[in-house]
């Protein structure tokens, strides 16, 4: 085994925007990709049917604690295996798990620790001059594969007619993580608290902003299951929607083709200066040492572009504290002369009033930031343009 937990290989990928409905699950080529890997690798290493030997988030459990499972996972994988596409570039999550491992490859010399990060081309990759070659990393595995060149692995795997190039491909990515696991073996690291790489400030056209207790200082009373190590990890909707409010309010804000910069209270510093935002609030962290303070403060600050939002969490709809928790958030808004606040109850009220309320807050930035003539908005730098996307297969 490479390592106690035998983690051969930890899959990094970019989720699907979860107004999908695919949740936390891959779409299904991932899915399919990870599953023929692990059955490959196992055949390589001489391992049982059905030992694991890779992770995927998607194998969680709904209800599991996702940022500690990725971080154990990340601290005892042998290899990195990112799928490189145009959305992984643009991904705090994926951006964030490859910063970490690289983190943690820093006890090897420099010739040992490249082949513990093993990329593949998932889909083929706009030229970027002021970029590293990207391209060139991942088609290191096959450089002599035409077809995964031209059109990735993704394709590949799809189409029946690629079926001998994605068994080559998928052999020679199998032979590769059991040469490195067995043959440069990387020690476990403990994993830290697992942030998202965020995208520059400079580039953010929108900020999700949450104000939320941490798992290091829950409300009294109140378990630590929905916090994180940081207000931004936030997950208020439990069993029906796994991943914290903020990346539900992000994929929102992507949809309507905005970069989105997520961030805490303690974060915010100058940027809602130069840009709309959506404020999200835990009622509970009135509760919390010093709450209520912290939040009366900071929401002073707010131009009026910056829309609070109180979300009630699954426990809290049928709690008479959080109601009145809730309450308190309302009143203390309306005494700062802000509009009445809208309250979510669940993830999918929470997902068609966000939209709303990202419309509303780039009208009153339009209209009330200085600097910006009256009536015209800017056009926005997409993150990536539409016509950009690779085409999603149709079957």
């Amino acid at each position: 085994m490479p390592t106690d937990e035998g983690m051969y290989f930890f899959l990094s990928y970019a989720h699907p925007s979860p107004l999908r409905g695919f949740e936390m699950q891959p779409d299904a080529e991932v899915l399919k990709f990870f599953t023929d890997l692990s059955r490959r690798l196992r055949a390589v290493a001489a391992l049982r049917e059905g030992q694991r030997v890779g992770f995927l988030d998607a194998e969680l459990d709904p209800g599991a604690d996702w940022d500690r499972a990725r971080g154990r996972a990340l601290s005892v994988a042998q290899v990195f295996v990112p799928l490189y596409s145009p959305t992984y570039f643009n991904s705090p999550g994926t951006l964030g798990e490859l910063r970490w491992f690289r983190d943690r490859l820093a006890v090897l010399p420099p010739e040992e620790a490249r082949p513990h990060v093993l990329p593949v081309l998932w889909d083929p990759l706009p030229p970027r001059p002021d970029s590293p070659p990207r391209t060139e990393d991942a088609l290191a595995i096959a450089p002599d594969s035409a077809a995964y060149r031209e059109d990735g692995m993704r394709v590949l795997s799809v189409f029946p007619m690629y079926e001998k190039e994605y068994d080559d491909v998928l052999g020679r990515i199998a032979t590769a993580i059991n040469r490195v696991a067995h043959g440069h073996r990387l020690p476990p690291s403990p994993a830290p608290p697992l942030t998202p790489e965020p995208i520059p400030p400079d580039v953010a056209q929108f900020v999700v902003v949450v104000a939320a207790p941490t798992r290091d200082a829950p409300p009294p009373g109140r378990e630590d299951a929905a916090y994180g190590w940081d207000a931004a990890h936030w997950r208020p909707f439990g069993a029906e929607g796994p991943l914290p409010a903020a990346d539900y309010a992000a994929s929102i804000a992507e949809q309507l083709r905005l970069a989105t910069y997520v961030t805490d209270l303690d974060g915010v510093n100058d940027l809602l200066d130069t840009r709309p935002a959506i404020v999200l609030i835990d009622p509970w962290v009135l509760a919390a040492g010093g709450g209520e303070d912290a939040l009366s403060g900071a929401l002073r600050r707010l131009p009026s572009w910056a829309i609070p939002v109180i979300v009630v969490d699954a426990l809290g709809q049928d709690d008479a504290r959080a109601v009145a928790l809730a309450e308190r958030v309302e009143a203390m808004l309306q005494a700062m002369d802000r509009p009445r606040p809208k309250q979510l109850h669940g993830l999918q009220e929470f997902r068609s009033g966000v939209r709303d309320l990202i419309s509303e807050a780039r009208r009153r930035y339009f209209k009330d930031a200085p600097g910006i003539p009256s009536g015209r908005a800017p056009s926005p730098r997409l993150r990536l343009m539409a016509e950009d996307r690779p085409p999603e297969p149709t079957f």
